[in-house]
């Protein structure tokens, strides 16, 4: 392999840009306490906007520098069998050793081991999370390239990384100008090719959606204008592993996708504690029920959000809970248009307001989404009523699936209406003992028959 000269303060300063360039860990304060968040669908017809709150009250209390938040769902996926895992502890082993060869120069080694740690994140799509150190593995893919003359490989290593985070740049101060340009070129490369859709289901429906890490919506959602090639994708959903896989995106036609999530080990007992608590968030103190769901979790505070969704209204209340000593702390209930400009902003203002004092600002209009226009999408493009998820039904106008607030009772199906049948139906059968009765001949009488 060919060698520029470089020597180890060169090779040490391009290490230092990846740890300075690396994700910082979120800031919790000192003794924040252990928090879980969780919303609550009042019914079928509620999925989806209790998933997109679900969503928007986690991220809220993980910015929330007061909380310190816990993955519940890798909680409730303890136990669970899962091979990926494995996967993942062998590429984090892999990428160790090949930053270790890197900065010793042996850069050969380096390649063959980061090689193998990109094989080993690929095997564990859905578990790779915001996937940071995937795209720490290709930087040092391309940069070991780079180093050892070899700029064309580095340049597809560093196009992967466009691929998988359009927005990641290179700081002038930390790397030099040559790399720079060679990243910026893939970089560009990438933004210039043609892009593809794909329409994603699942089931169970109303779950998470993750494209190359970011959120992107609820099922089914049709994932849009995303560059020509293979993507990480991963679905969630609460009491349920992780799906993944990459997917292709084709600019000639569009992809249909279906992830089909398995059950966590501990989804039966979450569903069984999950089902009681819905009603009475208002208590004070909170009822046993939302109590020993938190010492379950092993949490300090416990969020609760119920959601209900007719058409487009959607009702939440949200209650933080104290667990021990069990104490209300903070209850709101606020209404919310689903198709509003600034829905997601508004929510998340309604779930700071539980812990701040937060002014939660009046619904915009209807939310037309323009290209490029990178606000999360709740809305899902649709054929017919099979590409909707339950509770919503295909526009044939806009093309797109919008909420369907559940019919009324039938008549037949009134109380009301089987109370008359049931009268009505003794009564009769009153009236037909008593003719009977009276059509009977008195007792010694003689019956004569002409």
């Amino acid at each position: 392999m060919r060698l520029r000269q470089l020597d180890r303060t060169s090779l040490g300063f391009f290490t230092l840009a990846f740890v300075v360039l690396g994700w910082p860990a979120p800031r919790v304060l000192a003794g924040a306490p252990k928090t879980a968040c969780f919303a609550l669908p009042t019914d079928e017809f509620s999925q989806k906007a209790a998933s997109v709150l679900g969503h928007l009250v986690r991220d809220n209390f993980d910015r929330a520098k007061e909380f310190d938040l816990i993955d519940a769902r890798e909680l409730l996926n303890k136990g669970s069998q899962d091979s990926r895992l494995e996967s993942i502890a062998n590429a984090e082993r892999l990428l160790k050793e090949g930053k270790e060869q890197y900065d010793n120069l042996e850069l050969d080694a380096a390649l063959e081991a980061l090689n193998k740690a990109r094989d080993e994140f690929k095997k564990a799509v859905g578990r790779e999370g915001s996937g940071q150190k995937y795209v720490e593995t290709l930087l040092f893919i391309g940069a070991s390239h780079i180093l050892s003359g070899d700029s064309e490989l580095g340049a597809e290593a560093f196009r992967a990384v466009a691929l998988f985070d359009k927005r990641k740049s290179l700081d002038p101060k930390m790397f030099p100008p040559s790399m720079i340009e060679i990243f910026n070129r893939a970089k560009a490369e990438v933004a210039a090719s043609p892009v593809g859709m794909v329409q994603m289901k699942s089931n169970p429906p109303a779950a998470e959606v993750y494209l190359n890490g970011v959120f992107q919506g609820i099922t089914p959602l049709s994932l849009a204008k995303v560059p020509e090639g293979a993507h990480f994708v991963r679905v969630e959903k609460d009491g349920y592993l992780p799906w993944g896989q990459l997917v292709e995106f084709y600019a000639t036609h569009e992809e249909r996708v279906e992830a089909t999530l398995r059950p966590a080990k501990g989804l039966a007992q979450f569903q069984k504690r999950v089902k009681v608590l819905r009603g009475d968030l208002d208590d004070d103190p909170p009822k046993t029920a939302v109590v020993q769901f938190g010492q379950w979790l092993g949490v300090e505070r416990l969020v609760l959000v119920e959601v209900k969704q007719r058409g487009s209204e959607v009702t939440a209340e949200a209650v933080l809970a104290q667990i021990e000593p069990p104490k209300k702390l903070a209850f709101r209930t606020a209404t919310f248009d689903f198709t509003s400009a600034n829905f997601l902003a508004r929510g998340d203002a309604f779930f700071s307001s539980l812990y701040r004092d937060v002014k939660i600002p009046p619904s915009a209009g209807i939310d037309k989404k323009k290209d490029g226009d990178s606000k999360i999408s709740s809305v899902a493009t649709c054929n017919s009523d099979s590409d909707c998820a339950i509770g919503e039904i295909c526009d044939k106008v806009s093309g797109t699936c919008i909420p369907e607030a559940p019919q009324g009772d039938q008549f037949y199906e009134k109380w009301w209406f089987w109370t008359i049948v049931g009268g009505v139906a003794v009564v009769g059968a009153g009236a037909g003992v008593l003719t009977w009765w009276l059509l009977q001949p008195e007792q010694g009488a003689i019956e004569f028959s002409f």
